[in-house]
């Protein structure tokens, strides 16, 4: 039975040195990792009384934490940052043979909390019209457009351009085959019926508008269709 007690007595200790060990190991790989993140300020003292290591280390935290906060913020008010964050302050206890090692730590933003910016309240803004065309190339339509984009039988094309010619403001005209390509001109784009189904103006270079629509256009947008021009 004593055999029993003792071989008890011997089991139980071992477990308990085992879970020191093991404690003890994880104590100093929390200090390692620690002492690798830029993110905490620490200080330790070992001495064979733990509550004599503790209040060193306590002593050599606060006057690292003074040293960190006047040189890195000197506009802040260090003593009231440091006497604050004492709560904050954690301890761990390994030991080194006979002696006690104590390691304090506080992490910065605990010494001097960050302040978050709130983020800019999203508005919706008006909507502003998009031109449609190039207020630069294309101004608004003159008398002249206006009349011409309101023609829309082909057979008051004719009148229309004896008008003009008697009025001599008529500088050229033409079926589509003789289209000039890159100068400006004026287009009437009719159909098998004899519809004007627009109305173009053409820019210097060739870009096309439609008088109508006052968008972006072509003749060739216009299949099975004939068209004639004229110039001012």
């Amino acid at each position: 039975m004593k055999k029993i007690v003792l071989l008890w007595a011997c089991t139980l200790t071992s477990v308990m040195v085992q879970a020191q060990e093991a404690e003890h190991v994880d104590s100093l790989n929390d200090i390692n990792a620690i002492k690798r993140d830029t993110s905490f300020i620490y200080a330790e003292s070992t001495m064979r009384d733990a509550l004599e290591a503790q209040s060193g280390a306590q002593a050599i935290l606060e006057l690292k934490l003074y040293d960190w906060l006047r040189s890195s913020h000197p506009d802040e008010n260090a003593e009231v940052l440091v006497t604050n964050s004492k709560d904050k302050w954690f301890p761990l206890l390994t030991k080194r043979g006979r002696y006690n090692r104590v390691f304090v730590y506080v992490s910065k933003r605990d010494v001097l909390p960050v302040v978050e910016i709130p983020a800019p309240v999203e508005t919706e803004e008006p909507v502003q019209p998009v031109p449609v065309l190039d207020e630069v190339l294309v101004p608004e339509l003159t008398s002249d457009e206006e009349s011409m984009a309101a023609i829309f039988n082909f057979d008051d094309i004719e009148p229309y351009i004896k008008g003009l010619k008697n009025e001599g403001r008529l500088h050229a005209y033409g079926k589509y085959a003789s289209l000039p390509e890159d100068d400006p001109c004026y287009m009437f784009v009719y159909d098998k019926e004899g519809s004007i189904v627009a109305v173009l103006r053409q820019l210097e270079g060739g870009k096309h508008y439609n008088l109508r629509t006052l968008k972006e256009d072509n003749v060739r947008n216009y299949k099975n269709c004939g068209a004639i021009w004229l110039q001012f």
